[in-house]
């Protein structure tokens, strides 16, 4: 019974997410070719400043949300998460609105600013509707949510590029997808917000705050890493490279990652209640990890194969000529992203398993090697005709082997788990 429970949530969920993969696909030729390169980094930039922004704000408390067993009890995380979100706003626009009056653009930076909290705030009631309807297993709410916000994205995206907005038009398609995305979970917050049980309470919220405090201590500073690390990559790539280098590398990164943002999220997703609950029930978990893993390695075999072999044509066919070099990368990069869709789904293991000191260790090593590449290696190949593709081998091959060390750690405590309950 449990098996096909599983089957039929992942079933629903990847319905939806599949959807949403295909509008993404089928509308980035158009896309591509509406938009520069310089553009799309600078799209990328700003997605990358509103998901750092977005994981301060909550503390992470918004992954707490499927553990409590009462829902009173994770409402009042929610709601604390939601608290700690306002203030983080508030303090985020104010600076950037205090650096934009010292470089005299205060509109310009204004407006960004505004645009910035605006969409952190979506993407926020976003992640914890999500991990609310985890927690109540509407897989279909999910679905739906994930397929609306991908149709919104990329059609607004389209009208955009066809009205020559440019990297306003990015930037205001991605805020209008969040909306979208996190409206589907609006009537659910307001339902479970006026129920007496789940009144606001401070003593209730801070003793659970303390009791989930993994979460902002060990589990925040390792997703910071991770963001923090998107960040600092942009802006290396952009001093020691170009904009338009950055953009063609972000255009990479995000299409081969698309599959792990899109397939290799919902697995999480179903794969965190799954392993939550026969943690609980004192259940194999190595069965299930096993079957997953098989999954996303046989699912991604074909297609990062193709890539590697011929995806500098592949993307100037389909995306146009001005995405030569994001070809070029992409050959580079297949073995690293890869790993990444393999491995990513199976990264919540740790945070379940409360085995995220170690899991820290192995990722700030991670995010050390690929900033401490991008940054330190340029000045060993300069003068090379080549030498921005080495720099660009050298650290994919780091992270491959960095994906392949997660990979043995979490079977290791999956293994270490699996004998304890045998023993009881």
């Amino acid at each position: 019974m449990k098996n096909s429970d599983f089957i039929k949530s992942l079933t629903v969920l990847m319905t939806g997410t599949l959807i949403a993969q295909f509008v993404g696909y089928a509308l980035a030729p158009v896309i591509s070719r509406q938009f520069s390169p310089a553009e799309m980094g600078e799209f990328g930039m700003f997605q990358r400043w509103v998901v750092l922004v977005a994981t301060i704000a909550t503390a992470r408390y918004e992954f707490s949300l499927p553990l409590p067993k009462r829902d009173e009890h994770s409402f009042q995380l929610y709601r604390l998460a939601l608290y700690s979100t306002g203030v983080t706003l508030l303090i985020t626009f104010i600076g950037f609105l205090v650096y934009g009056l010292y470089i005299q653009k205060v509109i310009d930076f204004a407006t960004w600013a505004l645009l910035l909290v605006s969409s952190i705030a979506a993407l926020v009631f976003f992640n914890l509707g999500t991990n609310w309807a985890i927690r109540h297993k509407q897989f279909k709410q999910i679905s739906i949510s994930k397929m609306t916000n991908s149709l919104g994205l990329n059609v607004s995206r389209v009208l955009a590029g066809f009205f020559h907005l440019g990297k306003w038009g990015l930037l205001l398609s991605f805020l209008l997808s969040l909306i979208i995305g996190s409206s589907h979970f609006v009537k659910d917050f307001f339902h479970w917000n006026k129920k007496p049980r789940t009144s606001v309470s401070r003593k209730k919220m801070l003793r659970l705050a303390k009791t989930y405090k993994d979460f902002p201590l060990i589990n925040l500073p390792h997703a910071l890493s991770d963001n923090l690390r998107e960040v600092l990559v942009a802006l290396i790539l952009i001093e020691v490279f170009t904009e338009q280098i950055f953009g063609s590398y972000d255009h990479t990164f995000r299409m081969l990652r698309l599959p792990v943002m899109i397939i290799g999220a919902s697995i999480s997703q179903i794969l965190f209640n799954r392993i939550s609950s026969f943690r609980l029930e004192k259940k194999m978990l190595m069965p299930t990890v096993s079957k997953v893993f098989l999954s996303l390695l046989l699912l991604s075999l074909i297609p990062f194969s193709v890539i590697y072999l011929y995806g500098q044509p592949l993307f100037v066919f389909v995306f146009g000529d001005q995405w030569l070099e994001s070809g070029t990368l992409s050959e580079i990069m297949a073995p690293w992203l890869m790993l990444n869709f393999i491995s990513s789904p199976l990264t919540i293991i740790p945070l379940v398993l409360e085995k995220q000191k170690t899991f820290f260790l192995i990722s700030i090593s991670g995010s050390i090697l690929q900033v401490g590449g991008f940054l330190l290696l340029p000045h060993f190949f300069q003068g090379h005709q080549d030498g921005m593709y080495s720099v660009f081998h050298i650290v994919t091959w780091t992270q491959v082997i960095v994906a392949i060390l997660t990979m043995i750690y979490i079977i290791s405590i999956i293994q270490n788990e699996d004998r304890k309950n045998a023993a009881h």
